[in-house]
């Protein structure tokens, strides 16, 4: 079939599509305008996945940032974690409609474009996140000059964070959403801490188990088991 042969089956050919899409990443930028943040990650390297990024100052990420960098509520990411884009018949998903949100509090409309190999194997993404805050501020100004009290929170000042500090960050919000201190934590609140981590992405990134089961006061072994538990748990 002409599908199957543009999925790619090697490590060379999935290369070549990557390189590919990189080149055309800042002209998409330009068609889409300043406030539209255009992102190629290569799947197989989630702690450095950004292979090109234009307009990144939207959500602070650059070239090199990790897969688990990027905004809160991010369906596409759910979704690949999940295995629910292993859709072999298909070369491509497309997740569209979605809000997500920057570190600083920047809500974006965002669309994610999943890329599989000939195995069903998603091997590169697309994500093209957009900032229409323009009604939004145009509201508030309006109701500032009729002198109508407007409440804004000030999303503050936000760089790129590196892996180690987006871990840390994961862990640190999954331990404290169970409402207790570690020393305090039953097995189904470390398990619920775990599968909080998960659906942030946290263990596409491979120290981080490590890092999670010394928080957690718990053993590799320990984490490996609650995953399973609440993969199964799940079907």
């Amino acid at each position: 079939m002409a599908v199957e042969r543009m999925r790619p089956s090697t490590d060379a050919e999935r290369r070549l599509v990557i390189d590919a899409l990189a080149s055309v990443v800042a002209g998409l930028a330009k068609c889409f305008g300043p406030n539209t943040e255009i992102v190629l990650h290569d799947l197989a390297k989630p702690e450095e996945s950004i292979v090109a990024i234009a307009n990144g100052k939207l959500s602070g990420r650059t070239v090199g940032s990790s897969i688990i960098s990027g905004p809160f509520g991010d369906v596409g990411l759910k979704k690949l974690i999940a295995g629910d884009m292993n859709e072999v018949n298909e070369p491509r998903t497309i997740v569209d409609g979605y809000k997500t949100r920057t570190r600083t509090g920047l809500e974006l409309e965002s669309t994610s474009i999943l890329l599989r190999d000939n195995e069903g194997t998603a091997y590169a993404a697309i994500c093209v996140n957009a900032d229409r805050s323009k009604m939004r501020e145009l509201k508030a100004l309006i109701l500032e000059l009729a002198n109508e009290q407007q409440q804004a929170d000030d999303p503050g000042e936000g760089g790129a964070l590196s892996v180690e500090e987006i871990v840390t960050e994961i862990i640190d919000t999954s331990i404290k959403a169970t409402g207790k201190t570690v020393g305090q934590m039953q097995k189904e609140d470390k398990m619920e801490a775990v599968r909080n981590m998960s659906l942030r992405g946290l263990f596409m990134i491979r120290s981080s188990v490590d890092v999670a089961a010394a928080s957690l006061g718990i053993s590799r072994f320990t984490v490996y088991s609650y995953l399973e538990q609440i993969k199964s748990a799940s079907k």
